[in-house]
């Protein structure tokens, strides 16, 4: 426990320190929630009283996504659909430090030698990798929560809203950042490089995943006749809408898209139906228990693999 404690304090002391950090901070706190109140801004000047606006469209259009609460939410759900998301970047620049500055750096032994349990050593890199990300996160919250509350000043936003269920989904978001975390710890070691890491975490999973569903696409084809056009299509269709069941990243940005969801219901007047080929871009085609799940399965995987290799192989 000394030594997990140990390795904790300096791997934070590390992080704390890296300017590059500090930089996708001041993205995620301050331009996200500044450029939404500027749209929102712009919305409201040029919306109000229009033909568009019915009184009251425009009114709630600006109460899902620039209220506190909306901006909250929007913290959220935005970088889990910018590409590459913003929280596998987060993790590929933790890991690159954590993992990858060691090797670049030749300091493995130097390391091991100060704290020779190598259990202790990885254990508390992961938890300050966690513990980074999940600030991050927390920070982008009460950014988004600040700016929300100066939006109510000029934009007609309320302080207002179900608070519990959104700090929920932040709890899940963080917890399901392990898999990725093992991943790219996984990765780096396994090709001692930072940079070739860097790269196989932030492109890997989604190109196996689409290979696997040119594969399976291909494997379901028949050769085809007027008979059995529609039934093929229709096999086709089954077969794409069951493809991100057990999908590395559609299961992990299930909890951040969540919001999503809520707003294109809100928006329709819940009456949004089946949202076809939406439903997995939107975060409605899994439950969140389902990608609970699936992305402790993932993080079993990956970390059994990588205490595997770490414990077992001679590092430099």
């Amino acid at each position: 426990m000394n030594q997990f404690s140990n390795v904790v304090r300096a791997e934070a002391f590390k992080v704390v320190r890296k300017r590059r950090l500090y930089v996708l901070a001041a993205l995620y706190w301050v331009l996200l929630p500044a450029l939404a109140l500027v749209v929102a801004r712009v919305l409201h000047t040029t919306l109000t009283g229009s033909f568009a606006d019915d009184g009251r469209v425009v009114d709630q259009t600006l109460q899902l996504f620039a209220s506190p609460l909306g901006l909250v939410r929007l913290a959220l759900a935005g970088p889990a659909y910018t590409s590459p998301t913003l929280y596998i970047v987060a993790v590929t620049l933790v890991a690159a430090l954590l993992i990858g500055e060691e090797r670049s750096q030749n300091m493995w032994k130097t390391v091991l030698v100060v704290q020779p349990s190598r259990v202790a050593v990885m254990t508390g890199k992961v938890f300050v990798a966690l513990a980074a990300l999940a600030t991050l996160m927390a920070g982008a919250a009460v950014s988004g929560f600040l700016f929300g509350l100066v939006g109510t000043t000029f934009l007609p936003t309320r302080l207002e809203g179900d608070w519990l269920p959104l700090l929920g989904l932040y709890g899940l978001q963080a917890a399901q950042l392990l898999a990725p975390v093992l991943l790219a710890f996984l990765l780096i070691t396994l090709v001692r490089s930072g940079v070739l890491g860097v790269v196989m975490v932030l492109f890997l999973p989604g190109l196996l995943e689409t290979l696997y569903a040119v594969i399976n696409t291909i494997s379901q084809v028949q050769p085809l006749n007027r008979f059995n056009a529609v039934f093929q299509a229709i096999r086709l269709q089954a077969a794409w809408k069951a493809l991100p069941e057990y999908f590395f990243t559609a299961n992990l940005y299930a909890p951040g898209r969540a919001p999503a969801a809520a707003w294109f219901k809100e928006l329709s007047a819940g009456e949004a139906g089946d949202l076809g080929p939406l439903a997995g871009l939107l975060g409605t085609g899994l439950t969140l228990g389902h990608s609970a799940l699936v992305m402790a399965g993932y993080a079993l995987l990956f970390g059994v693999l990588l205490y595997w290799w770490f414990l077992r192989r001679d590092v430099d």
